[in-house]
């Protein structure tokens, strides 16, 4: 049952990294966009405009960044966790006073 566990949070996290990979890719591409828009007018507002949303996305892919590194090393640092939890049952420490 705990090694089912450990593969449904695994391809959580998976699916999670992967939805991450997807919107910034998005993200990437609206700010494209949006940088020819903002070359193609000249009127300053809508330059403006174009500028704001530019810095949101701009500031939500360095968000999606640090979400991304953060569930990767929670990943690891769990699966190192279900390492060492392994290892102890496989190799359980012994007491002295068992052997008397």
């Amino acid at each position: 049952m705990g090694r089912e566990s450990e593969l449904a949070q695994h391809e959580r996290a998976e699916k999670t990294l992967l939805a991450i990979k997807e919107c910034k890719r998005y993200l990437e591409e609206v700010e494209k966009e949006l940088s020819h828009m903002s070359k193609k007018f000249s009127n300053r507002e809508i330059a403006q405009g174009v500028g704001f949303a530019m810095t949101g996305i701009h500031e939500a892919i360095t968000y999606l960044d640090i979400v991304k590194k953060v569930t990767g090393r929670t990943e690891r640092m769990i699966a190192k966790k279900h390492i060492v939890s392994d290892k102890e049952i496989d190799n359980p420490p012994r007491d002295p006073a068992d052997f008397q």
